[in-house]
């Protein structure tokens, strides 16, 4: 068996989310025009049955003092329809929404990182 990474923590995180995902204007405006990432890019790679879920490594940049914070931050890669892999910072919340606070197209590491993962995961 295929020993896992400990910060990879994908069923821990498909166990509380429900596949609902919270994009702020700000936020949204900031990935179409930095990144290219679209709301409906979100919506398609989020539905990846093969998500690998990480516990993030540092904190949230991002103020979310209108908001309650006392959602877990995760990073995620996950993978479009067409076959590109995606790198999402979001903070999941206890009532199974998660609230996007960066997301941008993976580099060739990272997807060769994600393909590496999902395989594991696809034999589980």
């Amino acid at each position: 068996m295929l020993m896992r990474p400990k910060r990879i923590i994908s069923h821990e995180f498909e166990s509380i989310f429900n596949g609902n995902i919270i994009l702020d204007y700000d936020i949204e405006q900031k990935l179409n025009n930095k990144h290219k990432v679209y709301k409906e890019d979100l919506l398609d790679v989020i539905s990846d049955p093969y998500l690998i879920v990480m516990r993030a490594t540092q904190k949230s940049p991002i103020n979310t003092s209108r908001i309650t914070s006392s959602g877990i931050v995760y990073e995620i890669l996950c993978e479009s329809e067409s076959n590109r892999v995606m790198f999402v910072v979001g903070r999941l919340f206890k009532d199974g929404n998660l609230f996007i606070i960066t997301a941008y197209w993976a580099n060739n590491s990272l997807a060769a990182f994600y393909y590496q993962e999902s395989e594991a995961l696809r034999n589980e």
